[in-house]
């Protein structure tokens, strides 16, 4: 199952981790996992691109299954285009995590 736990502090969204693997099909075929895949490295592309705000990222490059995306770091979290792209993240984790309940969950930690 991939976990991803959400970072709320001030109400502004600050990080993401995401850990674990779907198993949702074989190697290769897994269609939940290509599918937060794709929705994580959105989320940095967009940050990069369309917000301009320098992501600090961890991931498992060897064995996968973990990611973080921290923005706790930097000045402009609290920008709107940030906010939004984040918020935006949130609704597509959270969809797939209501649409596939047994392959991925979600916990947002407000501090």
């Amino acid at each position: 199952m991939i976990q991803v736990t959400f970072i709320r502090r001030k109400s502004l969204l600050e990080s993401a981790e995401l850990t674990g693997h779907a198993g949702s099909g074989e190697y290769g075929f897994d269609i939940v996992c290509a599918a937060v895949s794709t929705l994580s490295i959105n989320l940095v592309n967009a940050l990069e691109v369309l917000a301009d705000c320098t992501v600090h990222l961890q991931m498992d490059e060897i064995d996968g299954g973990y990611m973080k995306i921290d923005l706790s770091h930097i000045a402009n979290k609290s920008n709107e285009k940030v906010q939004l792209l984040f918020e935006a993240f949130l609704l597509g984790i959270t969809n797939l995590a209501e649409n596939s309940p047994e392959f991925v969950a979600v916990k947002v930690i407000t501090q």
